[in-house]
């Protein structure tokens, strides 16, 4: 080697072309040859600066791409696998995130009309392929959810579609390849579906983990309708025999000229086959982010300001930069020992579930390494590498805490003795209201009658001048709404009221043109934990009283504790989706950093329970302090 650099040095330094000497000047004046004679590194760092070209080769690798990126108005997403792979859970979790961040979905599940078709519930020999009539019963359930699910992706408006994309998710075992192709078929029929481009990609769950698939097939026994009434083990028994019904003709997927994405054992395991544009970006993120884990999820507000008159939040002329006052104080220390019991009440839990795998040092999803067996304190878990931010100091429990960069949010979770990891994300700050920023909603109307007039009938779209809408705001919490799914241990978010009505909205699959209506009290912790189902329960939480009457009324304090399921089965997601519609009228009840009040008039908001506006009340106060 020694020998070899020697010889490099013994090159005379004129031996550099004078062709070379041009380019190295081109390309970058910092990078001329060294003292050893070596040419420039930029190769290394930038590869070829040849200027890119295409022809027939790049052409023919790209057509895929070119087709698939095209942004259609129809969209369906065609779930695979045998019974017990998940695939329900995951058809309700995409329809949740997709009509969260403003598409127009829904699914269609063969599995109901099959019921319907079969009058009930059908045992395992109904499953059978060498069961002509159940064959023909079966195809012929299938082919009316899936007329269904085509003549509703059609059924919009011109305008409407404008706004919303609709996406229609095919919910059945499509397990053979002749029933895919006839799905693909159904779909992109260029004489059946003239002038309705429909993208179609298909969504395969794989499982083979034994313990998992026990537990699916369990949860599916207790559950499904067919099963209503079945003792236990005959029911599972039954299920048995349908899957062994199903995986002698199951077929999967190996046509790499489909759009298809394969999700091995509902982890982050995945095989993705010409997948472009939005479903490279939304939707392969979020179905890596989901997990069957029961990690709790508690957003709140952040805790009031130093501004006197923000005891009520109504000071119009609020910086962002305001710190903590002294209640806002109190809802921090008060947030601590809130958090510290919650967290470890689900590491308790978490412990007895897992104590087998903990006995022998397993780590479960990396939160934790060991347990001590005699006592039922913080010491119950700890983790050696969950310390603060200074290096040393051991956290008393596990939380991911995210807030927004306003000052009074990170403060919110400023534990001192306890210097724990914030994620601090621009992304939950408070919705851009540009030129109107801190300006009250009668100020707007008196100043811009026309724009204000535009706000009252569409307040999710309605985008304010030099700032956002409620729809900007969604987009950018789809990442933080993947980032919090995927975690599987506790989460806190500090945030502020247009954030979390957004987020609150994802929680409780509510329509989220109608998040603005969406109340989100001072000093309280709402609460959201998974079920099984793919939704998640909402439990409120008022950790710190009100410090007035005024404000235990408007923050509506007097309730302690509210228990509310969202998501669990599709009857339940139909009462809670299918709300009465949103009454334009009442204008937006939320605005910044607001409380929500009982009343409000789309010129005047009565933010006092005397009737006074907080202009009003501003003054008023103002007076009496100069007295």
């Amino acid at each position: 080697m020694n020998s070899r650099r020697q010889h490099f040095n013994k090159i005379p330094k004129n031996m550099t072309s004078h062709k070379d000497e041009s380019t190295v000047s081109n390309n970058d004046n910092n990078s001329s040859p060294t003292k050893n004679g070596e040419n420039n590194q930029d190769y290394y760092k930038k590869g070829s600066t040849e200027a890119a070209t295409e022809n027939a080769l790049t052409l023919a690798k790209i057509q895929h791409r070119l087709r698939l990126t095209k942004k259609n108005q129809r969209l369906v997403l065609v779930l695979v696998g045998l019974p017990g792979r998940g695939k329900s859970f995951i058809a309700r979790k995409l329809e949740n995130f997709l009509s969260w961040r403003g598409s127009e979905c829904k699914v269609f599940n063969v599995g109901k009309y099959r019921r319907l078709a079969a009058s009930g519930a059908c045992a395992a020999d109904f499953f059978d392929a060498n069961n002509t009539q159940a064959s023909n019963l079966r195809q012929q359930a299938a082919s009316m959810a899936l007329e269904d699910m085509l003549s509703w992706l059609d059924d919009f408006s011109e305008e409407d579609s404008i706004k919303k994309d609709r996406i229609g998710i095919f919910d059945a075992t499509n397990s053979t390849k002749e029933r895919r192709d006839w799905v693909l078929k159904e779909c992109t029929c260029n004489i059946k579906r003239a002038g309705k481009p429909t993208g179609v990609v298909f969504v395969e769950s794989i499982c083979d983990d034994k313990e998992l698939l026990h537990t699916n097939l369990m949860t599916k026994v207790n559950n499904s309708p067919d099963y209503k009434g079945w003792d236990p083990e005959e029911a599972m028994a039954d299920i048995l025999t349908r899957v062994q019904k199903y995986e002698e003709q199951y077929e999967t997927i190996e046509d790499d000229t489909l759009s298809y994405i394969k999700i091995f054992n509902l982890s982050s395991k995945m095989l993705v086959n010409h997948i472009y544009g939005r479903m490279a970006k939304s939707i392969v993120p979020a179905l890596m982010a989901w997990n069957i884990g029961t990690r709790p999820v508690f957003v709140c507000r952040a805790g009031q300001t130093t501004t006197e008159l923000d005891r009520l939040n109504i000071n119009s002329r609020m910086s962002r930069s305001e710190s903590l006052g002294g209640n806002g104080k109190a809802f921090r220390n008060a947030l601590f020992a809130f958090m510290k019991e919650e967290c470890l009440d689900f590491m308790r839990r978490r412990k007895q579930a897992f104590a087998p795998a903990m006995n022998t040092g397993t780590s479960i999803s990396g939160l934790m390494n060991s347990f001590s067996k005699d006592n039922g304190n913080e010491s119950d878990w700890r983790d050696d590498d969950y310390v603060g931010t200074d290096g040393t100091t051991p956290l008393p429990f596990p939380c991911h805490i995210m807030t927004s960069t306003m000052p009074r949010a990170r403060q919110t979770v400023d534990w001192e003795d306890y210097p724990y990891p914030v994620e601090m994300l621009s992304n939950l700050n408070p919705l851009d209201k540009g030129d109107f920023m801190g300006m009250e909603l009668e100020e707007i109307a008196e100043k811009e009658p026309g724009w204000y007039t535009q706000l009252v009938e569409d307040p999710f779209l309605t985008r304010f001048p030099g700032g956002e809408c409620y729809g900007d705001l969604t987009s950018r919490l789809e990442s933080i709404v993947v980032d919090i799914e995927q975690k599987v241990g506790p989460v806190l978010v500090v945030s502020h009221v247009s954030v979390l009505q957004a987020l609150v909205s994802y929680f409780r699959n509510s329509k989220i043109e109608e998040c603005t209506s969406i109340e989100i009290p001072l000093n309280t912790v709402l609460k959201f934990t998974p079920a099984k189902g793919g939704g998640w329960a909402e439990s409120r939480h008022h950790v710190l009283p009100s410090p007035s009457p005024s404000e235990t009324d408007l923050c509506n304090s007097n309730e302690s504790s509210k228990l509310d399921l969202y998501a669990m089965s599709p009857e339940l997601r139909v009462d809670t989706r299918e709300r009465k519609t949103f009454n334009a009228k009442l204008a937006p009840p939320i605005w910044g950093d607001h409380l929500k009040v009982p009343s409000f008039a789309p010129l005047r908001r009565h933010n006092s329970l005397d009737g006074r506006s907080p202009r009003e009340i501003i003054t008023a106060t103002r007076q009496e302090s100069m007295i």
